[in-house]
Parts: structure tokens; sequence; C-alpha cells
């Protein structure tokens, strides 16, 4: 306790001392009297449990001493020098304790923690208010841990590049035979970064060998230009995630207890800053442990009690520099390749360069229709990207070209007039027989080759020959023959069209097509068209042309378009003209603009002369418009009216009284007149005359009818009724037939029956002599057996000598009949015949 006391003055002299600023010492210390000799003596320590020793004597101004390794030393500096009252130690290991002795007492620095340096230490006040010359220093340390490291920095620099390609324009529209340009733009960005590195080791070393063990490791790392700090650790506890790679060696010479090596990459793009770093410090902090004893204060504050763990963290730096160029670089260049070029590096960028901006044109400009639709061009960079590796980045610009194209069409319309002719052609239709009676005269040389009429004949003029009461059924040919007389005002007319689509817009040279005539044999006509003004997507132009006649051939336009070449700016130039044809529009001659007399009236005039018969004549429009030409039969009742007849039957009671009798002609004539009525009045008419004689009249000798006129002629018709008939009755039975006569007369002699051949002639002869007809001897006898033959025979076809016979009368009856024997033949019409023959 009286120890206590003593020291208390001391120590306040000592505060009071501090506070004043005389010295600076970094800890207060603690006066004791007396004298202090070693470490062991350090009051409430007990036992030094690590080393220490005494100068034995005042330091000399930066003497050093040895801590009992070499390379490990403590140095004493006085400040200022020239005394040796305030002094100040650096030392290679942390100490401890330092006790300054001076007069009679000495201070005791304690430091926890231990420190490897310190300034202005100082004895107790000796009494004159200032501190004690130093007599000798001791200093105790617990031998520590020593740590040390590297840095060293590098840096590569890599440039990524991006590419952007467009084209202008991007739509190309045009016509056909139009040329543009186009401007390609490449657009390069270098994207560059620098992978910075900095790398070492950190060493920790137990230098004095007591029992030090590493416990954990964090390396620190700031750039001097910013404040981020990285770090990487490692702790020898199991279970921890470590980013330092650290190992403990086996004993070494060295006393190493821990190695560690690192490396921190930082990349530019994450830490922009590091562009413009120049350096740092890289700092482990190293936590060390030691388990045992140590001569520390009692109150345990330097470390406990023996046998407990005592911890001490230190730290060990190293300032690194970063270089001004790098230890590789790469993607310095950039090198384009154009698909369309042929080259295989077109454009090179250099990491510097101003804008990395490459434009250019395509070799040749766009052209239609040869270039039409979409291009799809693509420029492709290639840069390094390591020390044998590459990488590539592209782009595409596509051009689109839309080819129109000038549409040219026309039109021709020909016109003419047209005069036509007609001849009207009348003729009678003459059995064979008849027209042999005027021997052929008159008629036509060749019969009618088909129809109802075919094997007879047409004549102009006709001699027929009837009996009394006895009828003709007159079949007239009417024909018209329409032919082309005259031709004339030709002409060519129609339109030219132009279009193109609304979104272009041609120059035409000359404003308007030319258009040409073409004609067979190689000769041309020009023609000169009338235009409206251009519209914005068409052009109609007219024309017309008179023509020599009618010539073959056809009518072309063709119009001249000014090509434009364009520039990548769409900026237009003249470069040469684009022809367009139209279509061939052929000189096609349809029916003529305006006819005369295309269209006729025709008619006809029946026994129309007063005084030549007593007959009744009429006149009928046959056609009330014909336009073509026509050809007819007519016969009968030509009107379609059922309630008027008009008949061109022609009857042998028409003949005059006065024209009969002896020395009389027993003749009469039917004229029949068609005409045709034109535009212009100047009416076309043939005239076909039928002379009727009825000598019975005028002699005894009558004239025979053939079988077909009887069968005709009967009150069933179908032609006209012969009064004859009467004397007979048609409805009398034939012998022992069972048939009437009627009924045979229409009776086909089938297989060549002899029974109906016999009948057909004996009933004909028997009508023409009750018709009065003289009857030769030969036919009279031939009328009585055949009488004979008949009676009490049926219809049966007769055979052997019965046969024989009955058709011999009737070749003898036959020829009575037909005028080949007897008074002569009595006209029969060609329709009679065709009646009969049904």
């Amino acid at each position: 306790m009286s120890t206590q006391r003593r020291w208390r003055p001391l120590l306040t002299a000592a505060l009071l001392l501090a506070s004043s600023g005389a010295w600076a010492a970094s800890v207060q210390p603690t006066t004791y009297p007396g004298n202090f000799t070693s470490c062991d003596d350090l009051p409430g320590v007990g036992t030094w449990q690590g080393l220490g020793y005494s100068t034995g004597s005042a330091p000399i101004n930066g003497q050093s001493y040895n801590l009992g390794l070499p390379g490990q030393n403590i140095t004493f500096n006085y400040t200022p020098s020239g005394q040796n009252q305030y002094i100040g130690f650096n030392a290679t290991v942390p100490m401890d304790y330092i006790v300054v002795k001076g007069g009679n007492a000495y201070n005791v620095f304690r430091y926890d923690p231990a420190v490897s340096s310190d300034i202005n230490l100082y004895s107790p006040d000796n009494g004159s208010g200032a501190p004690a010359g130093v007599s000798h220093v001791t200093f105790c340390f617990l031998p520590k841990p020593s740590g040390e490291k590297t840095a060293d920095a590098s840096w590569k620099r890599y440039t990524d590049w991006s590419i952007d390609k467009r084209v202008t324009p991007e739509q190309i529209t045009m016509l056909d035979g139009d040329s543009h340009q186009v401007e390609y733009t490449v657009t390069a960005t270098p994207l560059t970064r620098g992978i910075y590195r900095v790398s070492g080791t950190i060493t920790v070393k137990d230098p004095f060998g007591f029992g030090w063990k590493a416990t954990a490791v964090v390396d620190t790392m700031q750039f001097g230009n910013a404040p981020n700090q990285f770090a990487l650790q490692w702790t020898s506890q199991g279970g921890d995630t470590d980013t330092l790679d650290c190992t403990k060696p086996a004993p070494n010479a060295q006393k190493i207890i821990l190695t560690c090596s690192y490396a921190f990459e930082l990349s530019s793009l994450s830490h922009p800053f590091l562009l413009n770093a120049s350096g740092g410090v890289n700092a482990a902090g190293i936590t060390t442990q030691r388990s045992g004893s140590c001569g520390c204060s009692d109150d345990g504050s330097s470390g406990g009690s023996p046998g407990s763990t005592q911890n001490y963290t230190f730290t060990a730096t190293a300032a690194f520099t970063i270089p001004a160029n790098p230890a590789e670089s790469y993607g310095d260049s950039f090198s384009v390749d154009d698909s369309m070029l042929p080259s295989a590096v077109d454009h090179s960028f250099a990491l510097g360069d101003a804008g990395y901006v490459w434009t250019y044109g395509r070799p040749q400009p766009f052209t239609c229709n040869a270039d039409g639709g979409s291009h799809n061009n693509t420029a492709t960079g290639r840069w390094s990207t390591g020390a044998n590796t590459n990488a590539t980045a592209s782009d595409s610009a596509s051009v689109n070209v839309a080819c129109r194209t000038v549409s040219i069409s026309k039109t021709a319309q020909t016109r003419y007039d047209r005069d036509y002719g007609w001849s009207a052609d009348k003729h009678i239709v003459v059995s064979p027989a008849d027209a042999k009676v005027t021997g052929m005269q008159g008629c036509l040389a060749d019969p009618i080759a088909s129809g109802d009429y075919a094997g007879n004949y047409l004549c102009d003029d006709v001699d027929v020959t009837l009996n009394t009461g006895g009828n003709y059924e007159t079949v007239y040919r009417l024909a018209a023959t329409r032919s082309i007389e005259s031709e004339s005002g030709f002409a060519v007319s129609g339109d030219i069209q132009v279009n193109w689509p609304a979104d272009v817009t041609p120059v035409f040279s000359p404003s308007a097509p030319s258009d040409v005539l073409h004609f067979a044999g190689g000769t041309t006509q020009s023609v000169s068209p009338t235009c409206d003004a251009q519209g914005p997507t068409s052009l109609h132009c007219a024309y017309q042309a008179s023509l020599s006649g009618k010539l073959a051939g056809y009518n072309q336009a063709t119009i001249q378009r000014v090509r434009q070449c364009y520039d990548a700016n769409g900026a237009a130039s003249d470069c040469g003209l684009q022809a367009y044809d139209s279509n061939q529009a052929a000189l096609a001659y349809g029916d003529p603009n305006v006819e005369t007399d295309r269209c006729v009236v025709l008619t006809d005039l029946f026994n129309g002369t007063a005084g030549l018969n007593l007959g009744t004549g009429f006149g009928w429009t046959v056609q009330p418009l014909l336009c073509g030409s026509f050809v007819r039969y007519a016969t009968g009742d030509i009107d379609p009216d059922p309630n008027m007849i008009r008949s061109l039957d022609v009857l042998a009671s028409w003949l005059l009284p006065s024209q009969t009798g002896a020395g009389n002609s027993c003749e009469f004539m039917v004229p029949n007149v068609l005409t045709l009525a034109t535009d212009n009045g100047a009416n076309k008419s043939d005239e076909a005359v039928l002379s009727v004689h009825v000598p019975e009249l005028c002699a005894n000798a009558g004239c025979t009818y053939t079988l077909g006129y009887w069968k005709t002629h009967s009150k069933y018709g179908p032609a006209p009724y012969d009064a004859t008939w009467a004397a007979i009755g048609e409805n009398t039975l034939f012998f022992s037939s069972g048939q009437t006569w009627y009924a045979v007369f229409w009776t086909p002699p089938k297989g060549g029956n002899a029974y109906y051949i016999l009948a057909h002639q004996y009933m004909a002869a028997r009508l023409n002599v009750e018709s009065g007809t003289t009857a030769p001897t030969q036919v009279s006898s031939a009328i009585a057996q055949a009488t004979a033959w008949f009676t009490g025979r049926s219809s049966a076809a007769p055979k052997g000598p019965a046969r024989d016979t009955a058709i011999n009368l009737a070749g003898i009856l036959g020829s009575y009949n037909e005028g080949t024997t007897g008074p002569g033949h009595c006209s029969v019409s060609p329709s009679t015949l065709s009646k009969a023959a049904q």
C-alpha cells in the first residue's frame, strides 16, 4: 500500500506534463519509483513470458539493438536529436512494453495492442518540472508473427465491336429500264473493357518460433481514385468459403507459418473508374493466435492468465502501380467484309478512329426489271478476342425494288359503206314429160338434184295440155339473189390508252404516241393521234384515218418514255429512251356501217294480166323484209290465213268461150311475176308464163292423164277435184276385190302383185275415156279384156298365165294413159306426181 502511495505523486506529475503538451507519446505511462532492470520486473505482470532487453545505458541517437534474431532489431532516436529526454523507437517486432529509466524512477509505457513505433517517450520528472535524462531503456515484447506481401498490377485491353448496317433508300419504285443507286452505311461501335489484375503473395512468419498460428487473412485492395474496396479472405476454420488460396507449410527454417497467393481480376465494364486508375494499396489483415501462458498484466488486458489463448492481428501492405500500356490488347481493329463486294476485307476500323462510319455505294445501281424484288446485303466484321480466337458481328440491310411498267393498248374499228345488187329469178317446176313436149326450150339443162321435186326441171315458160274439167297444180320456184354491188368509204378509228401505276410518273418524249398502219405486202401508213392532257395514271388518245380499200393488216402504236437514272438521294437524270409497243389491232372488217339495198320486199303477182283468161289473179308478199338470198317452192294455197284461199292451181275452165270451137286455139295464158322492191325504187322482176291448151274443146281427140293424176284428183284430194270421177264414183267396189276404186288406187302393188298393177292402169284408162278422150281400138279391146279378167277374181297376186295376161294388158293401157298411144299426154304437175307417190 505504501508503495502505491509513493508512486501517486510521480504519476500525477507525469500527467501534468502530458497535459501541458511537452511531449506526445501515443500512450500515457505509469510511473514507478526505483530502478528497473528486467522485463520480469514489470509491475503487476509476474513472470514475463515474452522477450525483453535493456539497453544498459542511455541509447545513442539512432542506435539499434538486436532482438535475438538476425534482421530483428529496435532503433532509438531522440526528439530532438541533440537531447536525451524524449526518445522514440522503431522496431521490426511490435513492442508490448517500453520502460524508460531516468533519475530515481521509471515510466512504463504499455501498448495494447503492441506497436512497432512511437515517439516522445520520457522518464519521470526529476523534480525540475521536466523529465529526467534517460539512463537506460528496457523493451519488452511478446514475439509476434510478421507479414510480408507483394502486389503486382497489370491489365489487358479487350475491345468488342458491334455493327449496324443501313441503306438509303430502303424502298425503290421505278419503271422498267430505270436505274437507282443506293448508299450503304456501316457504323461500327467499339466497346472497350480493361481486365485489371492485381496479384501477389502474402507470407506470414513466426520469426521467433513463438507458437503463433495464422487463423484468418483478409486481403483488401483499394484503388487510389475510387472508394471501392475489394476483398478476399481465408480462415482456418472449416466450412468457410475461402477466396484466398492459403496453405500452412510444414515447419521450416524461415519460420513461415502461412503462405497465400491472391489475384484480383476486375473489369472496367463493371467498374468504369478503372479506366483512369493509376494504382493503389493492397493491405492484408492477418489474424494469428497463440495458446499458452503469457506475462501479461494481472487484469488480463494483454492476454489473460497463463494457459489462455492470445490473438494478434496485424497488417501487411504493398502499393501497386498500374502500367500505362496493357500487357495484351485484343480487338484493336475491326475488319469488315460486305457480301456484295468482291474483296475479302472491304474496310477496317482502328480503335481510336473518329466516327467509325463507312459509307459506300453498290458497285452497280439497281435496274428494272433485272433487279426486281428484295435484296438483302450483309456486312460482317471480325476482331480478335484472344491470342488465337476471334469473334464476328454482322448486320444486314434490305432494299426492296418494285418495278413498274407502262402499258399501251389500242383499238381499231373499221368502217365502210356497201351497196347491194339484187336479181329476181322465177321458174316453173315441170315434169320431165312436159319438159320434153317443148323440147326443153326455156328450161335449165339439169334436173332438180334434191328435195320434193328432185328429177323435175325448172323452166321459164311452160306449155301444158288439159282436158275439160282438168286442172294443173302449178309449182313455182321463187328465188332472189343478193350480191355486193359496190363498197366505199373505208376508214379506221379507235382509242390509244396508256396506263401506269399511281406510284410512278413517266415522262414521255414525244408526249404523244406514234401510230402506224401496217398493210399486207409491207406498206405502211402513219396516223397522227389526238391526245388529252396526261393524267396521274393514264394518257388517252384517239385517232382516225381513211383507207384506200378493204386492206388487210393491223394498227400498232408506240410511245417512248425517258429513262431515269436515280442517285442514292433520289435525284434523277435522263439516261435514254424506253419504247412501249401496243397490241397489234387487226383491221377486221365486219358488217358495213351503211348498207344500201341490204333488204328488199319480195312480192309475187299470179295471173295478174287482165283479158288473158277468166282465172282469178292476186298479188301476195313473199317476204316483207328479205335480207339475203332466197329460194322457195310455192304451190297450192299459198295464203296462211285459213279463211282465205289464194290458190296457184290452173283450171281448164278458165278458157274463154270465145277461144273454143273449131278453128280456135283453145289456149289461154297464166303469167306470174316475181318483183323485188329496192331502197332506191329500182325494182327488179322476173316473169314465168304458163300456156294452157284445152284441145278437147277445139277437136274431139282430147288427151290422157296418168294414173297419178286420177289418183290425186278424186273428191278426197289431195289435188283439186276432177268431176270425171262422178261418172264412176270413188266408193264403187272394184269387182271382187272387196275394196273401193279409191282404195285400190292407193294400194301399192307389194311384191309386184300384177292384180294391182293392172288395176291402176285399168282405172286410169276408164277415167280418161269417161273424160271424153278418144281411145284407139287396141285400147278399147284391152279395157274389155281387163274387165273380163277382173270379173270374179280376188286381189290375190296371180301367177302363171294369169299374171302374164295382167302384165300385158297393163302395158297397153299404161301407154295410152301416158300419151304414148292415143291422142296424147295431158300435162301433170310435179305436185300431183309427188302426192301420188306418197
